[in-house]
């Protein structure tokens, strides 16, 4: 794995990759690094895939986002990001709130698109759904190991408290579910039994809703999934990737 920084549009971007051959973007949860997924590196470009993880603008050593962006802000970022790093087509990787990120990118952007993965999906319609998310968020430090718990410490540390909240309640105003009908490429939906901030309704409407989707459980996951169970995490999502690359050859 090695560590970069780039300019994008005049904003001074980290990033992380390994490997070599078709690429795989991640779209990091709420607040994030691209530390975060390190246990995934080596990993994915041992099963000849291109991994690559940006710090999204606030987070991790990516600045500039001050008050936080909506989601189709994020989406405009990271084909921003994939072009300038010469990707033309990937298969991205959403995590948590990056999942609503994933969805729309995929939506937006089809002809750059081969797949999704959605980890932990957000995105659970209604009034209370920010409140739920938050109590849910207690619930799943009470679950994860304390190791998992200081690495994601790590990255709060480094966040601005606007940014983050406000990129929260931007994100909450997103609706993923209308777009679902657009998105026409092989979904993996892979959630955790144990997550305490997936709406299970809301997944199984995921996976009705779109038209090329499977559902992956990991027993035992919770929301910090591609860490605190990284290798059941790697071992599902390479799979689906080369699968996916595969039937595109």
């Amino acid at each position: 794995m090695t560590r970069h920084r780039i300019l994008i549009a005049g904003r001074r971007v980290t990033y992380r990759e390994a490997g070599s051959g078709p690429a795989v973007v991640v779209v990091p949860g709420l607040g994030l690094s691209g530390r975060f997924y390190d246990r995934s590196f080596a990993a994915f470009a041992a099963a000849g895939l291109r991994l690559v993880v940006p710090d999204l603008p606030g987070f991790g050593s990516t600045r500039r986002a001050p008050r936080g962006q909506y989601v189709a802000e994020t989406s405009e970022f990271v084909l921003a990001f994939a072009q300038t790093l010469g990707i033309e087509h990937a298969i991205w990787i959403g995590h948590s709130v990056g999942a609503q990120v994933a969805i729309d990118l995929a939506v937006q952007a089809p002809e750059r698109t081969r797949a999704v993965v959605l980890v932990g999906p957000t995105g659970t319609p209604g009034r209370r759904r920010l409140p739920r998310q938050a109590w849910a968020l207690v619930r799943e430090a009470m679950l994860a190991s304390f190791p998992v718990v200081l690495r994601v410490l790590s990255d709060y540390l480094r966040t601005s408290p606007v940014a983050y909240v406000g990129t929260w309640l931007r994100y909450g105003q997103d609706r993923p579910l209308p777009k679902l009908s657009a998105l026409l490429c092989p979904a993996l939906v892979l959630v955790g039994t144990r997550d305490p901030v997936i709406d299970p309704q809301f997944v199984e409407v995921l996976v009705r809703r779109l038209p090329q989707a499977r559902l992956a459980r990991v027993p035992g996951g919770t929301h910090v999934l591609p860490r605190a169970q990284f290798a059941l995490f790697n071992a599902v999502t390479v799979t689906f990737c080369r699968e996916v690359y595969a039937a595109a050859r």
